[in-house]
């Protein structure tokens, strides 16, 4: 039992780790990641929420995103990205219904502790989103009525995830988990200028070529 255990980890070695770049090589990688997320709508958002009862909020997640790998950085990779969400409708019973969606540009590294040349494995990530706008709308079909808030501003991101190289590819498939935090300002008609907080988490999938 334990020479098939080894012989199996072994295996697994080889095809996960089989395709790397060159040990202390710079280089530049492209990511394209989708996935689902869920929002937690805070202050200025989160009121007119809860007094309608709408259904949870959440909808699909996209990323695209670079990254650099320095010569004489180990462990690291910095990066641009851009991420939006794409809400499904939140409805209640009173025939109303609410979208939220953003977008972003943001600051990004990844750091993986176990893999010196920054490529493959377990990797922390945290990114910090200059710019974040959000667009918020409700809708009642029964009466007609349309709602519509913006605000723009900042944010964050803290996230994990493993990237696995594929066997004979250079790309790799990566997986994470992401937790983002926002703060923004916007205009609200009668009320003048306001601040919007929200959260969302999310997990994603995609390729990193």
């Amino acid at each position: 039992m334990k020479y098939l255990f080894l012989t199996i980890l072994l295996t697994f070695q080889t095809i996960v780790f089989g395709q790397t770049k060159e040990e202390n090589a710079s280089f530049t990688v492209g990511e394209f990641r989708a996935g689902y997320g869920n929002s937690i709508l805070g202050n200025g958002l989160k009121e007119k929420f809860e007094a309608g009862n709408f259904s949870s909020s959440g909808g699909w997640l996209a990323s695209i995103a670079a990254y650099h790998k320095f010569k004489k950085v180990n462990y690291l990779t910095f990066g641009v990205k851009f991420k939006s969400l794409a809400a499904e409708a939140s409805r209640n019973n009173a025939g109303q219904e609410m979208f939220f969606n953003y977008w972003g540009a943001a600051a990004s590294v990844k750091y993986f502790p176990f893999d010196k040349n920054a490529q493959k494995g377990l990797y922390l990530q945290g990114d910090y989103f200059f710019i974040t706008q959000f667009t918020q709308k409700y809708r009642n079909k029964t009466t007609n009525l349309y709602d519509h808030q913006f605000g723009i501003g900042s944010g964050f991101v803290l996230g994990t995830g493993y990237d696995f190289p594929i066997k004979n590819r250079k790309s790799m498939i990566t997986l994470g988990l992401e937790y983002q935090f926002d703060n923004r300002t916007g205009e609200v008609t009668g009320i003048g200028k306001k601040t919007f907080e929200s959260a969302n988490y999310g997990a994603m999938i995609g390729i990193k070529f």
